[in-house]
C-alpha cells in the first residue's frame, strides 16, 4: 500500500490481484516488457484482461522487439492489453540512432561431408519408403518435403482411425511412431553431428530398458548398422570446427569479451562445452532449463542464477545455452552470439540476436547446413520477420492502430532530465532533441508535376474498351435495374421493418453473448487454485472463493456441483478406477451433478477407447450424471457462466411462482376438509385399501379394475380372464385368442367371446 512503484513477474501480479493483495483499480500505469507473450493462457494476457476490467481508465505501456509473426498473434496481444496506439521505432530513426550500436549479421552455409551423407543415405531411403506406404494408406500428405508438423498430423489421423475401429490405424500408428524417431535422428545427423546422434541412440536404448517403446526402432536393420558405424567414427559435422574457430578468434581479439552460443539440444550443449574446454583461455559452461528427463537432469533456479552471475563477472567467458537463455539474460557485453542452428520463429530469432550489441558493437553468426532442415527453417524465419513489419504497417494503414495520438500538454511536467551540466524540464529536453535530430531538408525540391511530361498520342494503339463493350451480351448492367423510387410512406415502412428485425437480432445476440457474472460467487476447491479457470471466471465478472469441497471441483448453487477433468485427468482416472467413485459421490452430494471434461483439442488415448466410452456410458446412463465436453479452460468458464445464468433464472422463476401463485380461500378449505376425511378413513379402517397409501403398482391395479369394472358386471363369467393381465391393460387389448388360451387356460369359445367383448362397442346406460 505504501509503494508507488512495483516491479514483479506477471505471475505474482496475477496471483496477488486474484487474492485481493493488489488492487488494480489503484494502478495508474501498467508497464509490460516482452509484451508479445500476452497471448493464450500466459500470465501477461491474464494480467492485461484483469487490468482492463478492474481499471478501464488505466494506461498500459507495452514494449517488445517482436510483436508477432502473424496477424492473429498481433491482434491477440492488442486485444489482451487494450493497445490501440503504436510507436514503431527502428534502428535508423534519429531518436534511437544516438543509442544504437553496430550489430553485424553473418551466415555460414556449410556442406555436409560425403562420409556423413553416406551414413544418412540408408536412413533417408527407409524414411522415404515408410512415408510412401503411409501416403498410400491416406495417413500422410502427398508432398516432397515431410516435416515435423506432417508427422504430428499423421499421428492424429491414426488416433482417429483407431477410435473409429479402423484396423489399419494400429499398424499405421506403429509406423508413424518409428518414423518420428527416425526423422529426429536424420535431423540430428544433418544439423548437429554424429556425437549428438550417438547420444540420442544410447538414450533410446536406456529408455527401452525402462519400458518406453524405442526398442522397435533400434531393432530396424538401418538403425542397427548406423550404430555400428557411429562407434568407429568421430565427429564428422563441420559446425563444431567453425564454432571453435569463431570463439578462438573473438577471444583472441577481445580477451575480456564474452561469447553466447545457442543450440536447441542439451546433447549439443554438452558436446560443445567439452570441445571448447580443450582450448587454453576458453572458460565455457552450460546454461539449460529446469526440466529433467531420465538421466538428463536440469538446472535449478538457484544454479541458473549462479551461472549467470559467473558469466557476468567473467568467471565464464563462453556460455552455451538452450532456448531458455533467449530472453531475460542481463548480459550487456556479449560480443559474439553464435546460433548453432536457425530457429523457425522470427520472435525467437530476434530475441537471440538481442543478446548482443546492447551497449557496444557485436556480431551474430548463424550456422546453416545446406539442403537440410536448417535451410527451410532459416528461410521461414526471414519471411516471418519481413511479414511482421508489413503487418504492423497494414494495421496502421487500416486505422486499427494509431501511429499518432494525443498526449496531454502537461504530461511531462513532473519529470526532469539531468544532462552533463544542467537539469532541464523533460518537455524542453524533448523539444530540443527533436529539433537537433530532425532530418535536414533539401533547399529545393523538384516537383513531380514539373518533371512529368505530357504523353504523346499514339494513334497505332486502339482506345480502351468501354464497360458495355466488355460485358457479355446476356449479362445485365446496373442500369437495367433502374426502378422508380418508393413513396415516402413505403420507405418509412421498409425502414421500420428493417429496424425491427435488426433490433430483434441485436437483442438475441446480446442475450447469448452476455455472460457477465454480476459478482455472483462460485465456490472452487483449493486444488483448482493453480489452474487458469478461476482467472477466466474472474474475467467474466464472477467472484471466486476457494474452499475445501468434500467432492467436486466447483459448486454453483445448492443444487449444481461440477467435477472438472482435463483429457489427461479423465484417462488417469479411468485407469486408476477413481472416476466412478468420484461420480457416485458427486451424484449423492447434489441434485444436479455434472462432469465437465476439457478435451484440449486432439487427445491421445493412453488406454483403449472402449474403456473410456464404457466409463462415460456408465456415468451417464447408470449414475445419471450428465457429461459435457469443452475444448479448454476458456470455453469451460463460458459454459459455467451460462449454466450459472440458467440456474439463477430457474431459482428466480421458482421464487416468483411460490410468491405469486395463491388459491382462493374456499378451494383451500375444501382441499383441507377432503384431506381430513381421508385421514379419518385411514385411522378407522387401517386394513382397508386407501388410494393415498398406494404404491405405483397398486395405483395401476386400481386403475385397471376401475377401467374393466363395466365389462366384468356385464359378463361375470369372464372375470378371471379379464383380470389375469392386471395391471397391463395394453397387453389385454392387444392379445389374440391364442394368447388368451395360452395365458389363462380358457377355452377357444371363451377367448373369442372375450375378444368380441373387448373390441365391441360399450354403451354406458
Amino acid at each position: 500500500e505504501r509503494a508507488t512503484l512495483i516491479m514483479a513477474t506477471p505471475q505474482v501480479i496475477r496471483n496477488d490481484a486474484m487474492n485481493g493483495i493488489i488492487d488494480l483499480k489503484a494502478v495508474d500505469l501498467l508497464i509490460l516488457d516482452e509484451a508479445h507473450h500476452a497471448t493464450g493462457n500466459h500470465a501477461y494476457a491474464q494480467v492485461g484482461q484483469l487490468f482492463q476490467r478492474t481499471n478501464p481508465k488505466g494506461r498500459v505501456l507495452a514494449a517488445t522487439a517482436s510483436p508477432g509473426s502473424n496477424l492473429r498473434n498481433i491482434n491477440e496481444v492488442r486485444t489482451n492489453l487494450n493497445a490501440h496506439n503504436l510507436d514503431l521505432c527502428k534502428r535508423e530513426e534519429p531518436l534511437l540512432k544516438a543509442y544504437d550500436v553496430d550489430m553485424k549479421m553473418h551466415t555460414h552455409a556449410v556442406d555436409l561431408p560425403p562420409e556423413l551423407e553416406l551414413l544418412i543415405s540408408p536412413l533417408q531411403d527407409h524414411f522415404n519408403q515408410e512415408v510412401s506406404h503411409l501416403q498410400r494408406l491416406g495417413f500422410m500428405p502427398t508432398k516432397a518435403y515431410i516435416g515435423t508438423g506432417d508427422i504430428e498430423r499423421a499421428q492424429q489421423s491414426t488416433s482417429r482411425a483407431i477410435q473409429q475401429r479402423d484396423v489399419r490405424g494400429y499398424d499405421a500408428a506403429r509406423r508413424v511412431a518409428d518414423l518420428r524417431r527416425i526423422h529426429i535422428l536424420i535431423n540430428l545427423l544433418q544439423t548437429q553431428g554424429t556425437d549428438v546422434a550417438r547420444a540420442f541412440l544410447n538414450r533410446a536404448e536406456e529408455e527401452g530398458r525402462s519400458g518406453r517403446k524405442t526398442n522397435r526402432m533400434l531393432a530396424l536393420p538401418v538403425v542397427h548398422q548406423l550404430r555400428l558405424a557411429l562407434n568407429d567414427v568421430g565427429e564428422l559435422h563441420p559446425k563444431s570446427t567453425i564454432v571453435e574457430n569463431l570463439v578462438k578468434q573473438e577471444l583472441a581479439a577481445k580477451p575480456e569479451g564474452k561469447v553466447l552460443i545457442f543450440t536447441e539440444y542439451r546433447d549439443s550443449v554438452e558436446r560443445l562445452v567439452d570441445l571448447l574446454q580443450q582450448h587454453e583461455g576458453l572458460r565455457p559452461d552450460a546454461f539449460i532449463g529446469q526440466s529433467s528427463r531420465g538421466a538428463q537432469k536440469g538446472m535449478t533456479q538457484k544454479q541458473q542464477l549462479a551461472q549467470l552471475n559467473r558469466f557476468r563477472s567473467g568467471d565464464i567467458n563462453v556460455l552455451v545455452a538452450t532456448s531458455v537463455g533467449e530472453e531475460g539474460l542481463d548480459v550487456p557485453a556479449a560480443d559474439l552470439v553464435i546460433l548453432y542452428e536457425p530457429v523457425p520463429s522470427a520472435v525467437r530469432a530476434i530475441q537471440r540476436r538481442g543478446r548482443t550489441a546492447r551497449q557496444r558493437a557485436g556480431s551474430v553468426h548463424v550456422l546453416i547446413a545446406k539442403n537440410t532442415r536448417d535451410a527451410y527453417v532459416h528461410r521461414a524465419s526471414e519471411r516471418q520477420e519481413e511479414n511482421m513489419h508489413r503487418l504492423m504497417t497494414r494495421l496502421v494503414r487500416q486505422k486499427q492502430l494509431n501511429e499518432t495520438y494525443v498526449v496531454g500538454e502537461n504530461a511531462l511536467d513532473a519529470f526532469k532530465v539531468k544532462t552533463g551540466t544542467e537539469i532541464l524540464p523533460a518537455k524542453a529536453f524533448l523539444d530540443g532533441e527533436l529539433q537537433r535530430l530532425a532530418p535536414t531538408r533539401k533547399e529545393e525540391e523538384v516537383s513531380i508535376e514539373k518533371e512529368s511530361k505530357t504523353a504523346k498520342r499514339n494513334d497505332t494503339v486502339a482506345p480502351p474498351l468501354r464497360p458495355d463493350q466488355i460485358r457479355p451480351q446476356a449479362q445485365a448492367s446496373l442500369f437495367h435495374f433502374d426502378q422508380p423510387a418508393p413513396s415516402p410512406g413505403e420507405s418509412e415502412k421498409i425502414r421500420h421493418e428493417i429496424g425491427v428485425v435488426l433490433n430483434a437480432a441485436e437483442q438475441e445476440i446480446e442475450s447469448l453473448s452476455d455472460v457477465r457474472g454480476d459478482n455472483e460467487v462460485v465456490l472452487i476447491d483449493h486444488r483448482e487454485a493453480r489452474s487458469t479457470l478461476p482467472t477466466y471466471l474472474n474475467g467474466l465478472g464472477f467472484q471466486t472463493r476457494f474452499t475445501q469441497l468434500p467432492c467436486g471441483d466447483l459448486r454453483l448453487s445448492e443444487r449444481v456441483l461440477i467435477e472438472r477433468k482435463s483429457s489427461r485427468d479423465i484417462l488417469e482416472s479411468v485407469k486408476s478406477g477413481r472416476l466412478l467413485s468420484q461420480c457416485r459421490s458427486l451424484a449423492a452430494s447434489a441434485q444436479r451433478p455434472l462432469l465437465l471434461i476439457e478435451t484440449g483439442g486432439e487427445g491421445q488415448y493412453s488406454v483403449h477407447p472402449n474403456a473410456v466410452l464404457g466409463a462415460l456410458a456408465h456415468i451417464t446412463l447408470d449414475l445419471g450424471v450428465p457429461v459435457v465436453m469443452v475444448k479448454g479452460p476458456l470455453e469451460a468458464a463460458h459454459f459455467i457462466a451460462v449454466a450459472m445464468r440458467q440456474e439463477h433464472q430457474a431459482l428466480e422463476r421458482l421464487h416468483q411462482f411460490a410468491s405469486t401463485s395463491t388459491k382462493e380461500q374456499a378451494d383451500v378449505r375444501s382441499t383441507i376438509a377432503r384431506a381430513g376425511r381421508e385421514l379419518e378413513a385411514i385411522m378407522d379402517q387401517p386394513e382397508a385399501s386407501h388410494p393415498w397409501l398406494d404404491d405405483h403398482r397398486q395405483h395401476l391395479e386400481r386403475c385397471y379394475r376401475h377401467a374393466l369394472e363395466p365389462l366384468v358386471k356385464q359378463t361375470p363369467h369372464l372375470e378371471p380372464i379379464l383380470m389375469h393381465f392386471t395391471p397391463d391393460i395394453g397387453r389385454l387389448f392387444s392379445a389374440s385368442d391364442a394368447v388368451l388360451v395360452q395365458a389363462t387356460g380358457c377355452s377357444e369359445d371363451e377367448a373369442k367371446e372375450t375378444l368380441a367383448l373387448l373390441h365391441g362397442s360399450l354403451t354406458n346406460r
